[in-house]
């Protein structure tokens, strides 16, 4: 069988539709350079950078024609419209008076029915009627009550295991190493200043078999810090005031090797915000809930927004604009940025634009929301944007220190399938380092990157190198797609349940004088119409699987030395899709968000 004959039929149509301009060519060997540069300068003029939202962010000024959705895209998304029609007309039905809710998945359903064009141009609307607005600001008596909304869609598991009090601290743990964010923790090697863990706190979460100096010395000791958080301004939804913890939380590796919960403080003043343990009743669910709003915060607007979408954003103008589409690094990463502008473009204009999902849903004020991702993007290292890099400094490469991390035992093969995949392909065009220098395209992408009137991207390596570029290559496909996919596919799975992880806080944060009560608990929850809302943006980006790590459509590449490193790259990714799944079975909850088979080709969602 030839290596491309499994690949989907719906992608061979491409082939005839949008084949790639010519061979692919270094400039310096390009017979009709002349050529090559004008039509170059005319996308220039197509494809130009604006800072305008997020402030400061760069993005592309408008959504070109070839950048749009496609038809398959939108048939995709129609299928996942109607699914949330199914939940939410379900959901009406069993409430009296659900009339507004029905109102709702009525305007999902006639999203999906009007077809071609207003589909993607719909993507995040969100529920913004203003009749409904009245009807579902209440909130559930019981947060029991959340767990309502799941009608037709699955459950996710993580409900239940946050609501059984005895495995409440695993879930909180669980969720730090294999949860929507596997960013944030961190090896703990002193307490930070005002976080007032003592000996008896942690043996009353581990036992009076271990200590807490002990677990220091020995590196089994984490935290999950949220402190920069402290003192942003949070916005107003449904007529009510939002919060957002600055809380940290400490976790330790019991000598089983099990990842355990040990302490929580909601704020950064001792005096007013107590260390928490297990042994403090609703205090203690109260305080994991302000370290997953903090976490719901930080990964909307970091890990997803801010370091996969608006830097492949910048990827994708920076490339259109410099490489011409016959470079051979414009043909590898096409498939890498494909839907990237078209999704970008409606998070812009909807999802996080003023009244937006994330606007409403969120704690941050929106326009907070956006400078919080400006820094994020400005800070974010692509020289060092590595998983092995970013887990080491983290301190979470020590496997005896920290036995279990889903999310570095699966993401790590897969940066080392990618960084394979992009060496092979590379060096069938750079022979030496001399053709990396003398190509004057690929000088001005790198330029572009991190240029004040470009990408803005932080620490963009030099490119003078075969092994340079290899390595900037591999890092553009890695964000575009395992670290993409591993921060956006869980996102129903564990925001879909708000007492899990909701948005923010409706209710001041915890202190010592807030009632140890399951009624204080239930208090800082959302309203429904917020929760809706919330919980129907998650499904669809959890839900949208468009495209498949590797599945290239036959249009991609015209050179045909690149068919057998395509094959032998699926080849890598179904080995390690296998051990994923092996590991899979004997793990507390799967974690399949970077099973290749699961791993989208770009940031399509």
């Amino acid at each position: 069988m030839r290596p491309w004959a499994s690949i989907p039929r719906t992608h061979t149509i491409a082939f005839f539709e949008h084949s790639p301009p010519g061979p692919p060519t270094l400039p310096q060997h390009d017979q009709e350079s002349g050529a090559r540069e004008q039509a170059l300068d005319l996308r220039r003029d197509n494809y130009r950078f604006v800072y305008d939202w997020p402030a400061e962010v760069a993005t592309s000024s408008w959504l070109p024609e070839e950048s749009e959705y496609s038809k398959e895209y939108e048939r995709k998304l129609l299928g996942t419209y109607a699914r949330v029609f199914q939940n939410f007309a379900a959901l009406a039905a069993t409430k009296v008076g659900g009339g507004p809710i029905m109102a709702m998945a009525s305007r999902w359903a006639a999203v999906a029915e009007s077809g071609s064009g207003a589909v993607g141009r719909s993507i995040f609307t969100g529920f913004r009627a203003p009749a409904e607005a009245a009807a579902l600001a209440v909130k559930p008596d019981d947060w029991r009550a959340y767990g309502e909304i799941f009608q037709t869609w699955e459950r996710p598991d993580i409900a239940d295991r946050v609501d059984d009090p005895s495995s409440l601290n695993d879930a909180m743990a669980w969720q730090r190493v294999a949860g929507v964010n596997p960013t944030v923790l961190r090896r703990c090697t002193r307490l930070p200043e005002g976080f007032a863990v003592t000996e008896a706190h942690y043996r009353i979460a581990m036992g009076d078999g271990d200590r807490l100096a002990a677990a220091m010395a020995e590196g089994r000791l984490f935290i999950a810090d949220y402190s920069a958080l402290d003192g942003l301004a949070c916005g107003v939804s449904e007529g009510r005031q939002k919060y957002l913890a600055a809380p940290r939380a400490l976790y330790a590796v019991d000598r089983r090797g099990r990842l355990r919960s040990v302490a929580v403080q909601c704020g950064l003043q001792p005096d007013r915000y107590p260390v928490v343990t297990p042994a403090d009743g609703w205090h203690w669910r109260m305080a994991n809930l302000c370290v997953q709003v903090a976490d719901a915060n930080h990964h909307e607007a970091s890990a997803h927004l801010g370091r996969t979408h608006m830097v492949m954003e910048a990827v994708a103008v920076a490339m259109k604009r410099e490489l011409a589409p016959q470079h051979p690094i414009a043909v590898l990463l096409e498939p890498h940025i494909e839907t990237t502008l078209a999704i970008n473009h409606s998070a812009k204009t909807s999802l996080i634009a003023p009244g937006g999902t994330v606007d409403q849903a969120f704690a941050l004020k929106i326009r907070t929301f956006g400078e919080v991702v400006r820094d994020q993007v400005s800070s974010y290292s692509i020289r060092h944007a590595n998983p092995a890099a970013d887990l080491a400094a983290r301190g979470l490469d020590d496997r005896e220190a920290l036995p279990e991390h889903p999310y570095r035992e699966d993401v790590l093969p897969v940066w080392g399938a990618l960084r394979d995949h992009a060496d092979a392909y590379v060096r069938l065009y750079y022979a030496e380092d001399a053709q990396v220098q003398a190509d004057t395209e690929l000088a001005g992408f790198v330029r572009a990157l991190g240029s004040r009137d470009g990408g803005r991207l932080h620490d963009v390596p030099a490119v003078a190198t075969v092994d340079d570029l290899v390595g900037l290559v591999t890092t553009f496909l890695f964000i575009a797609t395992a670290q993409h996919s591993a921060v956006n596919f869980p996102q129903f799975r564990f925001m879909g349940y708000m007492p899990n992880m909701a948005g923010a806080l409706f209710a001041p944060v915890p202190t010592a004088e807030t009632p140890n009560t399951e009624a204080a608990f239930s208090e800082l929850l959302p309203p429904t119409k917020t929760t809706n809302s919330a919980v129907a943006m998650v499904y669809v980006l959890s839900d949208l699987q468009v495209t498949t790590l590797g599945h290239y459509g036959l249009s991609a590449f015209s050179d045909l030395r690149v068919i057998p490193l395509i094959a032998r790259f699926r080849s890598a990714l179904g080995a390690i899709d296998d051990a994923i799944a092996e590991r899979d079975a004997a793990r507390w909850l799967p974690y399949p968000y970077l099973r290749p088979s699961r791993i989208l080709q770009s940031i399509a969602v």
